[in-house]
């Protein structure tokens, strides 16, 4: 088993590809913002309102994040869950993010658009009740969270144009279309929020859903509706990712992300984490070390990784 993941390992570092795959800080609290926008019409207000709720619930109950960490934001028409905070207008999101922008810089922040756009470039914007919030306005926005790990996640249609203004380092930026002209019905939200909510996503098998998984399956499944459908595609889903992020960003209360009382268990997602943050700290002293000593060490924490993993999965049921 070892020789194998080894041999795996210095493929994937001989290929660099392996180079950035580091996550928050372990334990980092993760704080979950959603806003759904106007519907116009009385499915989409329903629509809107049942994606934004079974996000906060697979958030709350698979991702663990305390409801207090979870705040959603729609139309004072919409059916209300427990995670509803009040109308989704620019005032109320705009001091959302603010109080988040000034708590402890260790928590890492998920801000998700569900709902119609319109506009292009800067004027990109999510359609709200009352006035509207654009790619420049969210560009002030997220500046006010400095260097932390933030993901910024728009589901509208329309989309694609915030994502150059939005791209930044240490910031995952998604949109469910590639440019303004797309503006049809977003099928891509649908699918991402079910990756988030069921299974199906987990391709690495580590029991967590990455940013990336989720972005991935909803790609996939985006696709194959307007395929099966024999629809044109009008939807071509964007993600800008500063040095892979979304691979080791989770949508949970830690990266630790254990489900389980067993006190192996526990301990081995303690231990993974620990294992985490001593990659994005190694990342860190690269420009400082030698080629071959870097690639040593991090060959040596990728395998002790894949190894906790395979013993978690083990113990779980999951694994052989």
């Amino acid at each position: 088993m070892r020789s194998v993941v080894r041999s795996a390992v210095r493929s994937a570092v001989r290929s660099a590809v392996c180079l950035a795959i580091v996550g928050p800080p372990a334990g980092a609290q993760t704080q979950l913002v959603i806003a759904s926008g106007l519907g116009g019409d009385p499915r989409y207000t329903a629509e809107f309102a049942s994606l934004a709720s079974t996000l906060a619930q697979a958030a709350h109950e698979r991702g663990g994040l305390p409801d207090s960490a979870i705040a959603w934001f729609g139309e004072a028409a919409a059916t209300k869950s427990r995670w509803y905070r009040g109308v989704s207008n620019r005032a109320n999101i705009e001091q959302a993010l603010a109080r988040l922008a000034a708590r402890p810089a260790g928590e890492q922040v998920v801000i998700v658009l569900i709902g119609h756009g319109s506009g292009d470039g800067l004027q990109t914007r999510i359609s709200l009740p009352g006035p509207d919030l654009s790619a420049a306005d969210f560009a002030k926005l997220l500046d006010r969270f400095g260097e932390r790990r933030v993901a910024f996640i728009n589901m509208t249609s329309a989309s694609g144009d915030m994502l150059p203004v939005l791209a930044a380092p240490g910031r995952v930026v998604m949109t469910a279309t590639k440019s303004s002209f797309e503006r049809n019905e977003s099928q891509f939200a649908r699918y991402f929020v079910e990756a988030l909510a069921k299974e199906g996503a987990d391709t690495d098998k580590d029991n967590r859903i990455s940013l990336f998984e989720a972005f991935t399956y909803a790609e996939a499944e985006t696709k194959r509706f307007y395929e099966e459908h024999q629809r044109i595609a009008t939807e071509h889903p964007q993600l800008a990712d500063d040095g892979q992020l979304s691979r080791r960003f989770f949508l949970t209360a830690g990266t630790a992300g254990a489900r389980s009382n067993d006190p192996r268990i526990v301990a081995l997602y303690t231990e993974r984490a620990r294992l985490e943050e001593q990659i994005t700290a190694l990342r860190k002293r690269k420009p400082d070390m030698t080629t071959e000593a870097y690639e040593a060490e991090l060959e040596r924490l990728l395998v002790a990784l894949a190894e906790k993993s395979s013993e978690i999965r083990r113990l779980e049921g999951d694994g052989t």
